[in-house]
C-alpha cells in the first residue's frame, strides 16, 4: 500500500544567482503564489506543505490554506550539502510519501501534479522512486567524446539515442527512503516524461524572462 502523499514545496527566502527569485513579480504575482495556485488545483495530494526559514514566505503559504514548516535557518544556506537539507526536512514532517516539488517550474501547470500522483500510486514496487523527466534528443560530448551518436556518417536528430534529463518539476518516493538517501533520487527510478517547455526550470536571469514570457502566452487568459 502507497499511503499518504505529502506535497512538500521548499522555499528559500533568498537566491544567489536570480535575487530573491522565488518572491519576486512574475506576472502580477510571484513564483511562489503561482505554484500555490497550480498546486492548490492539483488531484491526489493528501497534504500540501512549504518549508521556508523565511517569515514572509510561511505568511503566504497559510493565506493561501497550506501548511507550514518552519525551518532551521541553516538548511536554507549553501554552507550546508543537498543531501543533509533532504534528510532534515524529511525528518521534520510526517507522511508515507513526499513529493518533491520546487516552485521554479512555473510552466508545471496543475495536471502535471495530478498525473504524477497517479503514476505513483500506480508504480510497480520494482521502482523506489517516481522523477519528472525530459528526453534530450540532442549531439552530447562529454570528454571530447561523443556520448550518444558517432559522427561518421553523420546521424539524423531524429535518430539520435535520447538522453534522460531530470527536470525536478515532481520527484516522490518514501519519507523514510528520503530521510536515509539524503537525496529524492533513488536506485531504481521510474521516470515520468515531460514536455520540454512544462518543465522549463528557472536557474537564470534568461530562464526568468523567457517563463514569464511564456506563462503570460499560455495562462494569461485564465486571469480574466
Amino acid at each position: 500500500m502507497i499511503g499518504s502523499i505529502v506535497g512538500l514545496i521548499p522555499i528559500k527566502g533568498t537566491s544567489e544567482r536570480v535575487p530573491n527569485k522565488n518572491l519576486r513579480e512574475f506576472h502580477g504575482k510571484s513564483l511562489l503564489e503561482v505554484k500555490l495556485d497550480q498546486l492548490s488545483r492539483a488531484e491526489g495530494f493528501d497534504k500540501l506543505i512549504v518549508s521556508s526559514e523565511s517569515p514572509k514566505v510561511l505568511d503566504i503559504a497559510i493565506a493561501n490554506g497550506f501548511d507550514i514548516h518552519e525551518r532551521d535557518p541553516k538548511y536554507s544556506t549553501s554552507d550546508i550539502p543537498m543531501s543533509e537539507v533532504y534528510s532534515f526536512i524529511a525528518s521534520e514532517i510526517e507522511g508515507d510519501n513526499i513529493a518533491w516539488i520546487n516552485a521554479t517550474n512555473p510552466l508545471s501547470d496543475s495536471h502535471v501534479y495530478s498525473k504524477a500522483v497517479e503514476l505513483y500510486r500506480e508504480m510497480e514496487t520494482s521502482y523506489d522512486c517516481l522523477l519528472s523527466a525530459i528526453n534530450v534528443q540532442e549531439n552530447i560530448f562529454y570528454n571530447g567524446v561523443p556520448v550518444n551518436f558517432v559522427p561518421n556518417p553523420w546521424p539524423r536528430s531524429q535518430d539520435l539515442h535520447g538522453l534522460c534529463s531530470l527536470t525536478f518539476a515532481i520527484n516522490i518516493l518514501k519519507r523514510t527512503d528520503m530521510i536515509k538517501w539524503g537525496s529524492c533520487v533513488g536506485s531504481s527510478p521510474s521516470f515520468y516524461y515531460m514536455d520540454k517547455l512544462s518543465s522549463w526550470d528557472i536557474d537564470t536571469q534568461e530562464d526568468f524572462d523567457f517563463c514569464e514570457l511564456m506563462f503570460k502566452r499560455l495562462f494569461a487568459k485564465n486571469d480574466n
